[in-house]
């Protein structure tokens, strides 16, 4: 309908599909280009390869996403015949161009405040802005960061850049690998406590190679996350310090931390 807003109409994955399919992109083709729906600039990635059209819009207000299996052209069938399916790198978000501090916009630090991050920030162990645009806090590391949706109906987290080395918050010579940033902030309260945040459910190499520096490591996750903390344990090494918990780091004062790490 002419003058309605792209972002306030659902698309069905029919009308998607009839716009992605008029796209010029030939195989093996990958590209971020403006999204046709909510016209956000650089967040529409697109991509084809052996037959199969994938789309996904980055905007977390815009429903663009989906997948089409049609019919592979002579160069994905050779590479279908020869097993050789075509690779391409993980798309990297690009860190947001226009973003302002926190100050800006009180219900980022009402969040921070929430979930004992703030501190961490004013004692210059992190970066953190605000991304008006997608209404995100953005915790930040050496070549990348995280951002924390503050709308309800936004997807929680998104990563930009490069996060693989994790994010470390403090100052100290103990390092406790924790799940998430604003968790890495509240142990980060600790004198001599660097919290690491793994951003995710694995460790990555470049997070194992960094332990070196520290002369003791602790890993605290949930206690239903047992196994998980046993393989990170043979892979870091058998000196690792686990403790599992059923209270939120987050939340935690600085002598519940204390106790949590070394009243065992």
């Amino acid at each position: 309908m002419r003058g309605q807003n792209p972002r306030s109409r659902y698309m069905t994955y029919a009308e998607q599909l009839e716009v992605i399919q008029s796209i010029p992109l030939r195989e093996g083709d990958r590209k971020v280009i403006q999204c046709p729906f909510c016209y956000g600039q650089k967040k529409l990635a697109l991509s084809k390869s052996d037959g199969k059209l994938m789309w996904n819009c980055y905007r977390a207000s815009c429903n663009a996403k989906g997948i089409h299996t049609g019919r592979r052209n002579l160069q994905s069938v050779k590479n279908y015949l020869n097993n050789k399916i075509n690779s391409k790198e993980k798309y990297v978000r690009p860190i947001p161009s226009i973003t302002t501090s926190i100050y800006n916009h009180q219900p980022a630090i009402d969040y921070l405040k929430s979930v004992n991050s703030l501190d961490a920030y004013k004692s210059g162990y992190i970066k953190i802005r605000y991304d008006p645009s997608d209404d995100r806090v953005l915790f930040y590391s050496d070549n990348g960061a995280v951002g924390r949706s503050l709308s309800n109906n936004n997807i929680k987290w998104m990563s930009y850049g490069n996060t693989s080395k994790g994010i470390h918050i403090g100052s100290g010579t103990t390092a406790v690998l924790v799940e998430d940033v604003p968790s890495a902030c509240s142990v980060s309260k600790v004198d001599g406590l660097v919290g690491i945040a793994l951003l995710g459910t694995s460790l990555t190499h470049s997070i194992k190679n960094s332990l070196d520096k520290y002369s003791a490591t602790y890993l605290v996750l949930d206690k239903d996350a047992s196994v998980k903390a046993i393989m990170i344990k043979r892979r870091v090494c058998s000196s690792i310090k686990v403790r599992l918990t059923e209270a939120d780091l987050k939340h935690l004062t600085v002598h519940q931390i204390q106790d949590l790490l070394f009243g065992m």
